[in-house]
């Protein structure tokens, strides 16, 4: 699946409440070569969204940027193993974590935690036949051999290992996604929307590139080269400098169908003056369904069970239609990628039937779904190497059969 202009889908997992984590790379990046190193992939810039244990997790070590929906575990579990994982093989790098801002401080903490645990050593005995060192409690147990005696030398560990620069992200406010090198004049940018996943921190993300170019004025156009250099000789500032900008992303993160329907009421604060904030978050919002593609969670495919999701802020297969007519969303140019999906629906066969017995035929042929996680020795489909596959193909396949 090909997103706008500047990523592809690399790689997708996710099962609800057991792990979700999305890898987009740019498509000039992404090295086919079977022969290519590890170190060759980190040259290529990499976006993950959501980082929980999953089997994809080794792909995502040379992403120097992770943008995290929400702090439930299933979605940011893996990430202090990203950190000291990234830092050990790229020399020291350290990634950024656009992170809701309400989840920083916790965060930050949780990682100064894991950090003592990660880098704790043994302290040497003062005696070499100590008997409050033989009745302690220890993992190496009461043997000699596993005394530590005095005077020895113990190597220290480097609590440096687990190094995060963490990002706080306020929804209505655009911040820059950090890259080690900007190509070609474009750079990415992460514009936050508010969601509604109960009453848990959680942010949807749009993101938008913006390309630099420089170019002659409009009036200067038709001119010879001897015209223009006499007006550059002359001090005149022939080239104006543009930025085009365009949306190529919309990640939705965990959230009930409330948080991403178009509302077009008029948002005021206590006073009743117009809330910024809330006005930018709601267009960065629309601007997400205007992009190429939409990565939606879904977890219930019962559309019986459509209460239900509300009350756990999630999204039903029946809330879909409504959402994407409120945004005025066409699948002309678009697709939707389709995550999150609660284990009780599987296997793959069954989950992927029920979405296209649910769903409108213009979002069918233009979904894929993330169904690695339903993958079985018995599976029959071939899913694409990114996990995921189309169901406009396995409509067909289906009829083939």
């Amino acid at each position: 699946m090909k997103v706008g202009r500047h990523f592809e889908v690399k790689a997708c997992w996710s099962k609800a409440g057991i792990g979700t984590s999305m890898i987009l790379q740019q498509k000039s990046d992404i090295d086919t070569s079977s022969t290519s190193s590890k170190n060759n992939s980190h040259k290529g810039f990499k976006l993950v969204f959501d980082l929980g244990c999953t089997p994809i997790f080794e792909q995502t070590i040379s992403a120097n940027a992770v943008v995290i929906s929400h702090g439930h575990v299933d979605h940011f579990g893996g990430i202090f193993s990203h950190a000291r994982a990234h830092n050990m093989q790229f020399q020291g790098s350290i990634p950024s974590y656009y992170v809701p801002e309400p989840l920083v401080p916790k965060l930050e903490l949780a990682r100064q935690i894991f950090s003592d645990i990660d880098s704790t050593t043994l302290t040497p005995s003062t005696s070499s036949n100590s008997s409050s060192s033989s009745s302690s409690p220890s993992c190496l147990g009461s043997s000699s051999s596993n005394t530590v005696r005095h005077g020895s030398s113990l190597p220290k560990r480097d609590k440096k290992h687990i190094m995060m620069n963490i990002v706080p992200i306020r929804a209505g406010q655009e911040t820059e996604i950090m890259q080690t090198k900007v190509k070609n004049g474009v750079r990415f940018y992460l514009r936050p929307f508010n969601v509604s996943h109960g009453s848990h921190p959680a942010c949807g993300y749009t993101v938008v590139s913006k390309t630099t170019t420089s170019q002659l004025k409009e009036q200067y156009v038709g001119m010879n080269g001897k015209q223009l250099k006499e007006l550059i000789q002359s001090g005149v500032e022939i080239k104006e400098t543009r930025i085009e900008e365009r949306p190529e992303v919309c990640y939705t993160g965990d959230t009930c169908a409330d948080g991403l329907f178009n509302h077009d009421k008029h948002l005021h604060d206590d006073e009743g003056t117009t809330n910024h904030e809330e006005k930018m978050s709601m267009d960065y919002k629309r601007q997400g369904f205007a992009a190429p593609l939409l990565i939606s969670e879904l977890t219930y495919l019962d559309p019986k069970e459509s209460d239900l999701a509300k009350q756990r802020g999630h999204l039903n297969v029946k809330d879909i239609p409504a959402i994407l007519d409120s945004h005025n969303w066409d699948s002309s140019n678009r697709n939707i990628l389709f995550y999150h999906i609660s284990r009780k629906y599987g296997p793959a066969e069954r989950v992927l039937e029920q979405l296209i017995e649910n769903l409108p035929l213009d979002v069918v042929n233009v979904t894929d779904v993330a169904i690695a996680s339903f993958a079985s020795p018995h599976y029959s489909l071939q899913t694409k190497p990114n996990g995921c596959i189309s169901l406009k193909d396995f409509k067909v396949h289906s009829l083939l059969e």
